[in-house]
């Protein structure tokens, strides 16, 4: 990732990755060595809390300890409860007759299994029944659908924030006018706001979705309002045909320098 960074003039990268810290370290190495400075980051899946609106709400953190004892001891947890969720998930696609095995979604990784890595191997099985990704995740893998388990152990909302602060970390509302037409925006920063919640992801590829312009503008007016950090990312993922581009969204250097030092001050 950083070295494909390196390659597209991209001088700051935050590398955050689902529910894992664990490439950290590789990142570091590699941009002291191209000259590519990376950011700590991480981004949560959180419990879904439904009194509070928040339905697969991610929660990233920026600028904390890598190091934090709590910080890894939570992962190592989530990273369990991950595992154990993908594999429930191929049982219960087998129980509906796919021809899909643990060992085969599991064997290209090289990090904790997701949704994605399933709707790979389904795809690849079965080139005329799955067009896409999001295909799947339509049909079997979304919440509520044939295939989908909760996990046994995920962090609210509030946690993950706690979480990302005591590890001396910034935490972020993830990308909030990318959860679906069903998700009012102004609702979800202001309860996330009253968890704790310091910063709003504002820059992102939101004209990839309709009224994406205007989303832009409405999160940043939010994030004045309530005094919100703004950050900002392509969300790329590496994966084949990945909708996301390396570099494609971010933030100035102006504006990100004004959110480090800022933050490193407070």
């Amino acid at each position: 990732m950083v070295e494909l960074a390196a390659r597209r003039g991209v001088h700051t990268l935050g590398l955050s990755d689902h529910d894992t810290i664990a490439g950290l370290p590789e990142a570091f190495d590699a941009g002291a060595r191209l000259g590519v400075t990376v950011v700590p980051g991480v981004e949560f899946s959180t419990r879904h809390e439904y009194d509070r609106h928040f339905v697969g709400i991610h929660i990233l953190g920026y600028f904390f300890d890598p190091r934090h004892p709590a910080l890894q001891e939570v992962v190592r947890q989530v990273q369990a409860a991950r595992v154990e969720q993908k594999v429930r998930q191929i049982e219960k696609l087998q129980s509906l007759g796919f021809d899909i095995s643990v060992e085969e979604v599991f064997a290209h990784l090289s990090g904790v299994p997701g949704r994605p890595h399933i709707a790979a191997v389904l795809m690849a099985r079965y080139p005329g029944r799955f067009a896409s990704v999001q295909q799947v995740f339509d049909e079997y893998l979304g919440v509520g659908k044939q295939a989908h388990v909760g996990r046994t152990f995920a962090l609210t909302v509030a946690e993950a924030v706690a979480l990302i602060r005591e590890a001396g970390g910034l935490p972020v509302l993830a990308h909030p006018a990318a959860y679906g037409p069903q998700v009012d925006v102004s609702l979800l920063v202001r309860n996330a706001v009253s968890v704790g919640v310091e910063g709003v992801e504002v820059y992102y590829p939101y004209p990839r979705l309709k009224d994406g312009g205007r989303a832009v503008a409405q999160i940043e007016a939010m994030a004045r309002r309530y005094r919100l950090w703004m950050t900002g990312g392509s969300d790329f993922h590496g994966r084949p045909n990945d909708p996301a581009s390396l570099g494609e969204m971010g933030m100035a250097t102006s504006a990100f320098e004004s959110l480090r030092t800022g933050w490193v001050r407070r």
